[in-house]
């Protein structure tokens, strides 16, 4: 009769390890895919942070270009009076150059 008890004993608590073990494995599995969760929320937050920058940086460079080609157009447009005032300062200093030769 002991040896029944003890066959029982055995098969139960086999039965009671078996099914522990279950509980913790799937205890276990829960937690990883909680923090996998977590995880994938946090790196989907800086992939949407990353391209908002991206997208800030793109504009900021497209306004710098913008300015820049305004200062391109500004200075081309202002070498036609350069050249004109250079001419009429060359021209002023001949005259007075050849003024103070016959005088």
């Amino acid at each position: 009769m002991a040896v029944i008890i003890l066959i029982i004993g055995c098969g139960i608590g086999a039965a009671i390890g078996w099914w522990r073990g279950q509980a913790r494995a799937a205890d276990a599995i829960a937690r990883a895919r909680a923090a996998m969760a977590q995880e994938i929320r946090h790196w989907q937050d800086a992939a949407a942070r990353a391209t908002a920058e991206a997208a800030r940086v793109a504009q900021e460079a497209q306004a710098w270009a913008a300015g820049c080609q305004q200062g391109r157009d500004d200075v081309i447009s202002i070498v036609p009076l350069l050249l004109a005032a250079h001419e009429r300062s060359l021209s002023s200093h001949l005259t007075a150059a050849s003024d103070g030769d016959h005088a």
